[in-house]
């Protein structure tokens, strides 16, 4: 538990990466790169690049959850917490558009 907190600390907060009228994706993109850049990790990827190759451990992946959750005001369903669901930055923009619609005109 110990070092999900750290992981957390490390994070940025979503005030502090993103200002208003970013899109998902976007946004998205910010919570990752917050993640690597904590772990000292290049931050270089691509939408579809698999999030575990690029250095996402599954310790990571509960930090982004969290900040998923946080940083878009939703609770992601115990059924939708899967390695297809959460794959990349893309299939991951597809969840919240599908929790989320009005954010697709965002």
């Amino acid at each position: 538990m110990q070092q999900l907190t750290g992981l957390m600390q490390n994070t940025p907060s979503p005030d502090a990466r993103f200002g208003a009228g970013l899109g998902v994706r976007e946004r998205l993109r910010g919570l990752v790169a917050g993640i690597l850049t904590a772990k000292s990790a290049p931050a270089v990827f691509g939408d579809d690049d698999t999030l575990a190759e690029i250095g996402i451990a599954s310790i990571d992946m509960v930090s982004l959850l969290l900040a998923i959750e946080s940083d878009f005001d939703l609770e992601v369903p115990a059924q939708e917490i899967t390695t297809e669901v959460f794959r990349s930055v893309a299939t991951i923009d597809a969840l919240i558009l599908r929790m989320l619609p009005h954010l697709a005109a965002a």
